[in-house]
């Protein structure tokens, strides 16, 4: 605003620039709302792709060929502490009686036992022998990988008991390079302590690494030392004689199941009954049973899974297909939620069995907003009892449920579906907006200034204006105008 009030006063130049940029302005608020709709949309994308692919993930399991969800079985002892069951898809369903009258064990060899503080090993040279370690390869289950042990003169002109210590250190080092080198597992090592069951003694200790008669140790005792600590004596050890703590024909574990006698070198069993693993824990002394049933629990929680993935999606697409919703409107997402309604609801004709082709037929139902839930547990148990498989088809069928979502989720949520290319059109009309952004406000700028300059002059030709009325009002008031 231009002041009259002498040469002193001039325009609130800063103040005009300012309520010309808030005018000139106006425009782009367009643009950004234009930008936000678009990251928006694209946030939004970012979140459904989320949500499809965990419905997606349910789905691909509901119909992997390997593994049979449905048929999901689990087991159950009559005495836990002694027997443990589990079982996998693959089990039949059934009671078994079972015996458990011995428990696989590793083989153990005790030397003699000596007194602690004597030398009974003085003056002897170096000692060799090898541990025949078993290391089954391919084609040969029965490999045996020998180990080679030295013991030095220094360590024999010791103590027993330094000695049994240098021998248990002399074995675990030989086993520690075998491992190193490839030859043995570490599973099969075996073990080497020097103990002392009472005071001022000491014996060698060795242990198996792995349970069962085909495990048991096996020497070549070249300098026939071992045979000197009375290791590979062949009989039970005592409390001055070594020898073994159980006899080799005794280290597998003896299971009689259904009357039938079993032995096997582990106490985890997983090859007399299919999709059975058995885990002994002790010996009965009556005969016990394992049950193998079906895990309605477990079913029922992996198709709760189906279910909280599923209305995962619809509530999601609800807020987003109403009101001020991101696709709101759109052709391409706003059919989703009925899409996937209409495949859960649908008949399976693909089913061998009419009395399980529809969701309602396992006791699952659709509320009026569209989301799934249980409806009838009896019905899904009782279908499950029924036959597993029946069920297995209502989603794994040529036109199963989970089959039918598997490839219409997969057109969305793969690399190059139809929410990756939307995202590339958005990013693509994002980086066009951010442009024309920057553009006008380059543009912005420029105007701006070039109103500040303007505004300049008008400032400088008021000042000159007022300059020249105040010498006109001067000379008028001297010639007495």
């Amino acid at each position: 605003m231009v002041s009259v009030s002498g040469i002193t006063g001039g325009l609130d130049i800063e103040g005009l620039v300012r309520q010309f940029r808030s005018v000139e302005i106006l425009p782009r608020r367009s643009l950004e709302a234009r930008q936000a709709t678009l990251e928006s949309r694209k946030s939004a994308l970012t979140e459904l792709s989320s949500k499809l692919s965990a419905l997606y993930t349910v789905a691909v399991s509901f119909t992997d060929i390997l593994t049979d969800v449905f048929a999901t079985k689990r087991g159950a002892s009559s005495d836990s502490d002694l027997l443990t069951a589990t079982a996998t898809s693959e089990a039949n369903l059934g009671s078994h009686t079972i015996e458990i009258n011995r428990l696989a064990s590793a083989d153990i060899r005790a030397s003699s036992q000596y007194t602690a503080t004597d030398s009974d090993f003085t003056g002897l040279a170096d000692q060799s022998f090898d541990i025949l370690v078993r290391h089954p390869i391919d084609g040969d289950e029965n490999n045996q990988v020998a180990v080679t042990v030295t013991i030095s003169a220094a360590t024999l002109d010791l103590t027993n008991e330094e000695v049994m210590a240098g021998i248990a250190a002399a074995i675990n080092s030989a086993m520690s390079a075998a491992i190193s080198a490839g030859d043995i597992e570490v599973t099969e090592r075996v073990t080497a302590n020097a103990v002392a069951e009472e005071a001022d003694t000491t014996r060698l200790l060795l242990r198996s690494g792995l349970s069962g008669e085909t495990n048991a140790l096996q020497f070549t005792d070249t300098d026939n030392f071992l045979n000197t600590l009375k290791v590979t004596r062949n009989s039970t050890l005592t409390s001055s004689l070594g020898g073994f703590v159980t006899v080799s024909t005794d280290l597998d574990a003896e299971v009689v199941m259904d009357g039938l006698t079993f032995v096997r070198p582990t106490n985890t069993v997983d090859d007399i009954l299919d999709g059975v693993t058995l885990t002994l824990a002790g010996t009965t002394t009556q005969a016990e049973s394992f049950t193998i049933s079906a895990d309605t629990a477990a079913v029922k929680a992996k198709l709760q899974e189906f279910i909280d993935a599923y209305n995962g999606v619809i509530n999601f697409m609800r807020g987003k297909t109403t009101g001020s919703g991101a696709f709101r409107g759109d052709a391409t997402f706003s059919l989703v939620a009925f899409d996937l309604r209409s495949m859960i609801s649908a008949q399976v004709t693909g089913a061998s069995s009419a009395q399980f082709d529809r969701l309602l037929d396992i006791g699952l139902a659709v509320k009026r907003d569209g989301t799934l839930f249980f409806d009838d547990a009896s019905l899904f148990e009782t279908a499950l009892a029924t036959d597993t498989s029946l069920v297995s088809e209502l989603f794994d069928a040529s036109d199963g449920i989970a089959a039918n979502l598997k490839e219409y989720l997969n057109n969305y949520t793969r690399a190059s579906g139809v929410i990756s290319s939307t995202k590339q059109s958005i990013d693509v009309a994002l980086r066009f907006q951010s442009d024309r952004i920057d553009t006008f406000n380059d543009r912005l700028e420029s105007r701006v200034e070039r109103f500040r300059l303007e505004m300049i002059k008008l400032q400088t030709v008021l000042a000159q204006v007022q300059q020249q009325s105040a010498f006109f009002s001067s000379i008028s008031s001297r010639l007495g105008f």
